[in-house]
């Protein structure tokens, strides 16, 4: 209830009073800088000024600033308040600039020790822990200040004043937009609740960081005096993964904190940057019923901090100490205040005089000032009594009297309450309102690849975009035009970190140089990746473009853009296709998202031009013609195995050479391949009749346009491999995964590393796609193709995904490998050259269908790999020579022995006598058909020949891990004594040596735990292969012996063939 007007002056003294003497006499006159509070205990030093309690105790000197400058008459005071404000916020924006370096690192790195201090000196400003000493990666306050840095610049009072302050917050906005993907310590300064010192992602940061950015998107911050100079530029795709991500936790805080009450501020004042109202609500609730008690609410279930049973001399718990706080977790009256605000600032009046006279029961008199102390305690003669009967025994504040920022939220609330300020005093960006999310329509506009494909579409009576009215270029320049925002050379910073350009970003119209210019969008350009050259794929790309736009559009006063390019060899390729769909979007509707198809100069008036001034792009150059015989080269004819096998024992002059000759696309490829491989993807060749070298990354480029042109996409996505392509969607695609509660295991490996359950940026997800997969390149390519195609199917097959929480994109791949090794009869390798030659959609549809019957395809897999015996068969083998381990070690032993590449004597020969029992051997990995060595070789080579041994050698050599290599010799020597033991056997398949280990191993797990369901076998697998190399020759050779019968028999369990590797120490492959 409002104070009458009578009364208002007097009750505004009163409460300014009350802040000079409480709060303000505690600022430091030089700094400007506030302390926590002035107690000085065993949890630390209180008169320190942390980032997030001094912006949260200016609130209130801010509030009084707005309620005198209501109510008038006051100039005097109303200056000294707002000199107040701009000391403390100046004075941590002074702190922070002290660090740039660290931000300059931050944006790059993400590492928290190179994070911006969390708390320094109060009369410095300087810091007062080592980088390494405390969690000071608290995303949370840095978001907290940058967020009322906007609100108070919007009110009209701007706190920076020069372009490089405008250049570092600018900077600090690239240091908090990747929050959406980095594990922080939070706004409890610990990270895990066990505070083991490990940080994690936190639902408050993210919504704090979300709301700021919001707040600060095209701001000016010199406010009414700037001349859009000043203007700030936030990254319009950071705002939408930190949507995502901050939507997937709630009503979590993190990974361990189930329900925090930090998590009121992101739902309701300062941040409010839930939009969906059911959220919220359930958030609130969880919050209440789970947290809440008589003395405020607790901060998260079994915080240990500061109750009586905490030993304060350690500062990590140990994990079984954390169910001694269970039931006596502290209770904060400073969340009570933040109830207050929210309720105040939404004009829930009833509520708010409710929580107002809790807060007031719970204020403690000090000196005739009714303060609020941090938080209250179960004293320990009543711990047990608590413990029994939940919130029956009272509590004892403790001795941090008053907790500045719940005193200054606590003055706050009484100000709004008492009708001393308005809702938009405080909130200038309307944060508490409904704000409109997304857009009613999407306006698109063709850019032809060629003149070809405009006079096609021309004459289909399609609008062509030629660029008359605005210049179109690729979307890889839109980074060029950005590169110096922020920049400051003095203070060391540059400008944006690379990545985060996405649909967003592109989905309107820049002035660069002060000519209008629109972007391509990344995910439809063929330079970018390579899906939207198959028309039959193009739709759904498109289409996901589109959804993308209508659900996240910020500004409900313009329409975005998209640019779709239309490139000329797919438009030939399938003209009606691309017709058909063009001509759809011609109707004004593409799967329930609005469209209108025009030109540029059609469109313009309805788009929304970034205000911020870019600098003008440097004309574009043509591209210079490639010594290649790309003009004759045409595709869709591989390479046997033996002439792939004979390119890697090539010179690089002979592979050169090739090269300049060579009219075959897979064969370009490949050479490309060969001599990246051994110079480098830096090097450059020297083309005959070329005066200057030309570099390997433009012949590599110039052969996977000409495939893209030919249609032949086994060498596009060798090319795309060498030139390591990223599709700038995976990371949304994997957003989309965890937000339906799945998590995805990367490459063919089951370990933590490979298995990802938080949000990562897209060029992060390649790199362990190739750390974990084969060693063939297209492999991570084609996980990058099923991540996209699994978010498609989540969305329009759902259904699907039931019963699966884990999506193995190895197995998957190996799961559609047998399907079609079985569709067309042939072997796994072969199998895998013949993925690699389909469409994208085809990958797409194959895995729809293996999704929708997952039994049939893992029963595909033993198929494949089951072995075909004939003769008469004894399963046993002697054993190996008695041998003592060095170091007394056998995981040792091997490590060195495979460093070394021993091998006993006769074992040459003996490979040789093992090939005449089967079709060949397989040694590395089995998808790579280089690795074969099939039993031809018989017919040219002899037993004892020197060029025999070289070649097992080179394919033991390709093998990374020594310890894994040494194993392989163990395998192949078992194989040998099964073979003399067996002389009439005959196998008609190729022995994989991946496929014969990765089962003896999963065998001796069995083995050894008979107890435990070979379901959970994944869970353990790392265990399992360290057991494994510890295990000696003979019990090796034993599990060899029986994975063998097993495979012969079809034996195996489901989809035990799967290969997935753990890690040795230095990260590299071990095995399958």
């Amino acid at each position: 209830m409002a104070v009458p007007p009578p009364d208002r002056l007097a009750r505004l003294q009163a409460l300014d009073a009350h802040v000079e003497r409480v709060l303000l006499r505690r600022q430091h006159p030089l700094s400007g800088l506030m302390p926590a509070s002035t107690a000085h205990t065993v949890h630390g030093n209180y008169g320190d000024a942390w980032v997030r309690d001094g912006v949260y105790t200016i609130q209130a000197v801010w509030g009084l600033r707005q309620a005198w400058l209501r109510l008038g008459g006051q100039p005097r005071r109303v200056y000294e308040l707002e000199g107040s404000v701009r000391a403390l916020m100046r004075g941590l924006l002074r702190a922070m600039m002290g660090q740039a370096a660290k931000v300059e690192r931050f944006k790059v790195s993400g590492d928290p020790l190179d994070a911006l201090h969390a708390k320094v000196d109060t009369a410095t400003g300087q810091p007062v822990v080592a980088d390494n000493a405390w969690g000071h990666l608290q995303l949370d306050a840095t978001a907290l200040f940058l967020l009322q840095l906007g609100q108070i610049t919007r009110a009209g009072l701007p706190l920076v004043s020069g372009a490089a302050e405008v250049a570092f917050v600018q900077n600090l906005v690239f240091y908090v937009s990747r929050a959406y993907r980095l594990p922080d310590y939070g706004i409890w300064e610990r990270g895990d609740k066990g505070n083991n010192g490990a940080p994690e992602r936190n639902a408050s940061s993210i919504g704090l960081v979300k709301a700021a950015l919001e707040v600060l998107s095209g701001l000016d911050l010199y406010g009414p005096h700037g001349d859009g100079s000043a203007r700030l530029w936030v990254p319009p795709d950071a705002l939408v993964r930190l949507r995502r991500a901050l939507q997937a936790l709630l009503p979590r805080e993190s990974a361990s904190k189930e329900v925090d009450s930090a998590c009121l501020t992101v739902i309701g004042y300062p941040a409010w940057s839930v939009e969906p109202p059911e959220l919220r609500r359930r958030t609130l609730e969880a919050i209440r019923e789970r947290l809440g008690g008589s003395y405020g609410y607790a901060r998260f279930r079994r915080d240990g901090h500061q109750t009586v049973v905490e030993d304060c001399t350690r500062l990590h718990y140990e994990p079984e100490e954390l169910a001694l706080f269970e039931g006596i977790e502290c209770q904060w009256p400073l969340f009570l205040a933040f109830e207050l605000i929210t309720a105040c600032l939404e004009e829930r009046w009833d509520d708010a005089r409710g929580f107002e006279a809790r807060l007031q029961g719970l204020a403690v008199a000090v000196e005739g000032e009714a303060l609020q102390p941090e938080l209250y305690r179960v004293p320990a003669d009543l711990v047990e009594a608590e413990r029994r009967y939940p919130g029956s025994q009272r509590r004892e504040p403790n001795e941090n009297v008053p907790l500045l920022w719940t005193q200054s939220l606590w003055v706050l609330g009484q100000l709004l309450l008492d009708g001393l300020l308005l809702p938009e005093d405080l909130d200038p960006a309307g944060r508490r309102l409904e704000r409109p999310l997304g857009c009613r329509r999407v306006r698109l506009a063709l850019v032809a690849g060629d003149d070809g494909v405009a006079a096609a579409l021309e004459g289909a009576g399609l609008p062509l975009e030629r660029g008359d009215a605005v210049a179109v270029v690729p979307s890889a320049r839109l980074a060029e035009a950005l590169a110096e925002l922020g920049a400051w050379p003095d203070l060391g910073l540059s400008g944006p970190p690379p990545g985060g350009l996405a649909t967003l970003a592109h989905g309107h119209l820049y002035a660069c140089g002060g000519v209008d210019t629109a972007f391509l969008s990344p995910a439809l350009e063929e330079g970018i990746f390579y899906l939207a050259d198959d028309p039959e794929q193009l739709a759904d790309a498109v289409l996901g473009e589109l959804r993308l736009l209508q659900r996240h559009w910020p500004d409900p006063t313009a329409d975005p853009l998209l640019l779709l390019p239309v490139a000329g060899a797919p438009f030939r390729r399938a003209s009606a296709a691309f017709l058909g769909l063009l001509q759809q979007l011609q109707q004004g509707e593409l799967g329930g998202v609005e469209v209108v198809l025009g030109t540029l100069a059609d469109h313009r008036p309805h788009l929304r031009l970034e205000p911020l001034p870019l600098p003008a792009l440097a004309p574009g150059r043509p591209a210079a013609p490639l010594p290649l015989r790309l003009d004759e080269a045409r595709g869709h004819r591989s390479l046997s195995v033996s002439e792939e096998q004979a390119l890697e024992s090539r010179s690089v002059l002979d592979l050169a050479a090739a090269l300049w000759s060579s009219t075959s696309l897979r064969e370009q490829a490949e050479l490309l391949e060969q001599l990246q491989g051994r110079l480098g993807s830096e090097a450059q060749l020297q083309a005959p009749d070329r005066g200057l070298p030309i570099a390997l990354s433009e012949l590599i480029d110039g052969v996977y346009r000409r495939s893209l042109e030919a249609g032949d996409w086994e060498p596009v996505r060798r090319c795309a491999g060498l030139l390591g392509l990223v599709h700038p969607h995976l990371e949304d695609a994997l957003d989309d995964l965890l937000a339906r509660q799945r998590q995805l295991v990367v490459g063919r490996n089951y370990t933590d590393q490979s298995r990802i359950r938080e949000p990562l940026d897209s060029a992060t997800i390649v790199e362990r796609m190739r750390r974990f997969g084969g060693e063939d390149g297209r492999e991570a390519i084609l996980q990058q193709e099923l991540l996209l195609a699994l978010e498609q199917i989540a969305r329009q097959q759902p259904s699907l995904l039931h019963g699966t929480l884990t999506f193995q994109l190895g197995q998957l791949l190996l799961l559609l490998t047998s399907e079609l090794a079985l569709e067309r009869q042939l072997s796994p390798s072969e199998a895998f050259e013949a993925l690699c030659a389909l469409p994208p959609h085809g990958i797409s549809r194959r895995l729809g269908v293996v999704l929708a019957d997952l039994d049939h395809a893992r029963a595909s897999l033993d198929r494949c790999e089951q072995l075909h015996v004939s003769g008469q068969v004894l399963w046993k083998a002697p054993p190996p020579a008695a041998e003592t381990p060095m170091g007394g070690c056998w995981l040792q032993h091997r490590l060195r022995q495979g460093a070394l590449q021993r091998i006993p004597r006769d074992f040459h020969p003996g490979v040789w006598g093992l090939l005449r029992h089967c079709r060949g051997l397989l040694i590395g990995d089995k998808l790579e058909r280089r690795n074969r060595l099939d039993s031809d070789v018989l017919a040219e080579k002899t037993p004892g020949e020197h060029n025999f041994a070289a070649l097992v050698e080179h394919l033991l050599s390709k093998i990374e891990a020594p310890e894994y290599r040494q194993l392989s010799i163990e395998a192949l020597l078992s194989l040998m004594a099964f073979v003399e033991a067996n002389p009439a056997v005959r196998f008609s398949d190729h022995l994989a040596l991946d496929v014969l280990i990765g089962h003896a191993v999963r065998l001796g797990w069995q083995q050894a735990h008979p107890g435990v369901g070979l379901e959970q076998y994944g869970a353990h697998k790392a265990q399992a292969w360290d057991a494994f190399y510890r295990c000696s020759p003979t019990r090796c050779r034993e599990l060899f012996i029986e994975a063998l019968q097993r495979l012969t028999r079809g034996q195996q369990p489901a989809a035990a063939g799967i290969v997935d590797r753990p890690l040795d120490q230095v990260g590299q492959l071990q095995g399958p």
